[in-house]
């Protein structure tokens, strides 16, 4: 379910903030809460105010929803404690909350949750009046990292939860940082749907990270520090969170540019020095991360596997599941230490060039899987030389392997794809090159034959349909294919 969607306004906050204060302070006094003690050191004494009223002049008394965000999604040492009655509280709450009515909090049960000391414990409700009077009382017990959440839940949905384009007051920056970083803030705090089926899954979450793979976010989450993870995302959705520790690949830079797009492979040298930039040495495990486009993370699998570098992995449902799954997020940059790449001999020869790929078609003994749209496969849309495709390719497109859901981009099951492509391209029948429109997208049909399915007949056609169309000496065709 969704949370409340009404808010207080920007301006009005910061007043019902210290009027709920306030009133926290007078329904404490009625109560004899704050009665002082008897003086015994003269008047001056008597009168002396509690440290917290000074906790409240300095606006030490409260946390704004933004930087409780920004803690929450860090993984940060966070005690939420949600006072509201326990059907709202169940309805909708922040990650990682306890449910606690105001009495609770002050007693035995929250003496209990204090005791493992938690660096910030954040009290909670739909507004701030009942969080402020349990404030009121864990600061006279001594405890002095507990915060009030400014506007409540209200102003939290408000500043977080809202979509950006519905949010007022934001600066034309901070509106793109916003809008970059949605998608995961929104996933995170509001679920990803239902989990995928563990029979769905394809991670294999190795021991140790030796062979091209998945693996899961949890497998991740406690590897951080022992692999490279590279995010293949843009430079505005890696800048706005990310996970931590990762470092930008900026894809175009693995290729050569031809006219108006990138083409093939860069030379292993040039390749090299990219990941050198990026810290990265020949023996460091590497996890590769994208958003809903998994073809991005296969590229770039595919230009480390060039070099010799198998001990990698894709992350299983990219950026959306570990958001779905409160893997870390940060927007902290992380610190590159630039390293020299020495490639490894190629683990394995996978690309396949026009001319061997013409010869063996001619042969009978290379067939091509063209992993386009159906319309530009067919001819009826083309942005190359000539429309079309090479002759006796079968079409099956990329998107027939995904399922995406609100928690990630998927592959279909594995029993559903290993049937599709042995009805498809029968092992045992010859090689197949896979094909797109630059190389691209082959690249995730590659990775998943070759390296998920376990079929060591597959090559890849870097060049695609862009250089085949080009050249006027190749044959083309149109038209559905043909088994």
């Amino acid at each position: 379910m969704n949370p409340p969607a009404n808010a207080p306004a920007d301006g009005v906050r910061p007043l019902l903030a210290v009027a709920a204060m306030l009133l926290a302070v007078v329904v404490a006094v009625a109560f004899g809460r704050l009665a002082p003690a008897p003086a015994t050191a003269g008047a001056a004494t008597a009168t002396t105010p509690p440290a917290w009223l000074h906790d409240i002049e300095a606006g030490a008394d409260h946390i704004d929803p933004d930087e409780l965000a920004r803690a929450l999604l860090a993984g940060d040492d966070v005690l939420v404690v949600d006072v509201r009655p326990a059907d709202e509280f169940a309805s909708w709450h922040l990650p990682g909350a306890v449910n606690l009515s105001v009495p609770a909090v002050v007693g035995a049960a929250g003496a209990a949750l204090l005791a493992r000391a938690p660096a910030r414990v954040v009290l909670c409700s739909n507004g701030p009046a009942h969080p402020a009077q349990a404030w009121v009382e864990l600061r006279r017990q001594g405890h002095a990292n507990a915060f009030v959440l400014d506007g409540g839940l209200d102003a939290f949905v408000a500043r977080v939860l809202r979509p950006p384009s519905l949010r007022d007051g934001m600066d034309a920056a901070s509106a793109k940082a916003a809008a970059a970083s949605w998608p995961l803030v929104r996933t995170f705090f509001l679920g990803g749907g239902s989990p995928r089926a563990a029979a769905s899954l394809w991670a294999t979450d190795p021991a140790a990270l030796t062979q091209p793979t998945m693996v899961s976010p949890a497998w991740l989450r406690a590897r951080l520090r022992d692999v490279a993870v590279l995010d293949v995302r843009s430079a505005p959705e890696h800048d706005a969170l990310h996970v931590p520790g990762s470092v930008r690949l900026d894809l175009p830079s693995l290729r050569v540019r031809a006219g108006d797009r990138d083409h093939f492979l860069r030379p292993d040298g040039e390749l090299a020095a990219a990941f050198g930039a990026l810290g990265l040495t020949a023996d460091r495990p590497v996890v590769l991360v994208a958003d809903d486009k998994p073809h991005d993370a296969t590229l770039a699998a595919l230009a480390l596997l060039r070099l010799g570098h198998r001990a990698l992995a894709v992350l299983e449902g990219g950026m959306l599941r570990w958001a779905a799954e409160r893997g870390p997020l940060t927007a902290a940059r992380t610190a590159i230490a630039p390293a020299t790449y020495a490639p490894r001999a190629p683990a394995e020869d996978f690309t396949l060039t026009a001319d061997a790929l013409e010869a063996g078609r001619k042969a009978g003994t290379v067939r091509v899987l063209d992993v386009r749209p159906a319309p530009a496969f067919r001819g009826e849309t083309s942005t190359e030389a000539r429309p079309g495709h090479i002759p006796g390719a079968r079409n099956r497109p990329l998107a027939s392997d995904l399922q995406r859901t609100a928690g990630g981009q998927w592959l279909a099951p594995r029993s559903e794809l290993a049937s599709a492509y042995d009805a498809l391209l029968p092992r045992g029948a010859g090689a197949v090159a896979v094909s797109c429109r630059t190389g691209h997208a082959a690249s995730h049909a590659y990775f998943v034959l070759r390296h998920l399915l376990d079929r060591d007949d597959v090559r890849w056609y870097a060049g695609s349909w862009t250089e085949w169309a080009a050249r006027k000496d190749l044959p083309a065709a149109t038209g559905a294919d043909t088994p």
